[in-house]
């Protein structure tokens, strides 16, 4: 693929975004002392300098997005929750939500993850640009409309999906393999049949009761939510079957115009946030197939951004093998994957292949994979159905 048709997008205040000096989502409090915040990102900046240094990022034309503005952020979000980032984040730090804390810089930070996220969607509808990718923070997927929550702001690819409906895509995939579950994504999205989000995370982690297998969409887009919950220690082998056996068929059976793909990379097995063994090779392979389905259903339209990460040291290889995939680049020399690949959870268990098996067998797209009937792209935000899981 020629370099010209690869978009890459950061900006520098994305990196001055800072969550606080507490541990985790905590801050400094009785019991918590000042402490490198897990999720600062320096370490993005470091990803974004090893795909440099690979030579890499050659391959990709950088470009600075605009923040984005209030007629964007309004295709998701409600008023009252602008108004509390601008403030927050005006009055120097504050909690803009639940666990979604912030710095001076944040609140222009997350505009411009939202407007990266915005500009390349329409990018690669108009033409200008077949793929894309996002490097930015604050993250998104778990910020619903009216509220930030853990570390995500505004909700960058849910407004990406409204901004490319808007621009005149019928039906848009959004493919989350964050080891979390997106929450906001899904109640975003719940009733609408135009957006499919499928999110592949690992089970019983953050926010609980949320991402359950009966979780599959309400009204009008019954259907159009798939929920992956793998079990914790799941590696290579589940999320490639994953991908092989749900992600691809199901993409066929909606056949999208765009593909989005929230990247996160904290499904690794050096993450402190998760409990699953990704490797870079995992996230090298994910990215292929999806730029592969990209290619055979969208006409090559697919735009990844970066989510969760929480590793200093692997973070960076983790960004590096998902940016080859995107720049059709074999996989990057991983000096840290010794420590994982070898481990026997890198093999699909039996286990795992209970959630795989049970959603071929009952998800409204896989056991009945005729195309949904098209509707407008307006769909209603939707809350969750009742908790429901696997039966074991």
């Amino acid at each position: 693929m020629s370099t010209s048709r690869l978009a890459w997008y950061s900006h520098e205040i994305c990196f001055w975004h800072d969550p606080g000096p507490g541990s985790g989502y905590v801050p400094v409090g009785p019991g918590v002392e000042p402490l490198r915040q897990f999720a600062v990102d320096p370490d993005l900046r470091r990803a974004e300098g090893l795909v440099k240094a690979s030579g890499v990022m050659d391959r990709f034309t950088a470009l600075t997005p605009e923040p984005a503005s209030d007629e964007d952020l309004l295709l998701v979000h409600v008023p009252d929750h602008i108004e509390r980032i601008e403030a927050a984040s005006a009055a120097g730090a504050g909690d803009a939500g639940v666990y979604a804390y912030v710095n001076y810089h944040s609140a222009q930070a997350a505009r411009l993850a939202v407007g990266a996220c915005v500009e390349a969607a329409t990018g690669v509808l108009d033409g200008r640009f077949d793929r894309a990718y996002c490097l930015v923070r604050p993250p998104g997927h778990h910020a619903e409309p009216d509220r930030a929550m853990a570390l995500c702001l505004y909700n960058n690819l849910a407004v990406a999906a409204r901004a490319a409906q808007r621009r005149g895509a019928r039906r848009v995939l959004i493919l989350d393999w964050d080891v979390h579950h997106g929450n906001g994504i899904q109640r975003t999205f719940y009733e609408d049949p135009d957006v499919l989000y499928i999110s592949v995370h690992q089970e019983g982690l953050f926010p609980a009761a949320s991402g359950l297998v009966l979780e599959t969409g309400a009204g009008a887009g019954v259907g159009s939510t798939l929920n992956v919950p793998l079990p914790a220690g799941s590696g290579h082998g589940a999320y490639l079957a994953v991908m092989d056996r749900i992600v691809a068929p199901a993409a066929r059976a909606f056949r999208p115009d765009l593909i989005l793909v929230a990247a996160g990379v904290d499904a690794s097995g050096h993450d402190p946030m998760g409990r699953m063994l990704c490797t870079s090779r995992t996230f090298h392979s994910m990215t292929s197939t999806m730029c592969r389905l990209a290619d055979e259903l969208t006409g090559g339209r697919i735009v990844l951004a970066h989510e969760g990460g929480y590793s200093a040291w692997y973070q960076p290889m983790l960004v590096l093998g998902t940016a080859a995939a995107v720049a059709g680049l074999p996989a990057p020399q991983d000096p840290f994957l010794h420590a994982l690949e070898h481990l026997p959870g890198q093999r699909l268990q039996r286990h795992q292949e209970r959630v795989i098996a049970f959603l071929e067998g009952h998800h409204p797209l896989l056991a009945d994979p005729a195309p949904a009937p098209s509707a407008s792209p307006s769909g209603a935000a939707g809350r969750p159905v009742p908790e429901s899981g696997v039966p074991r």
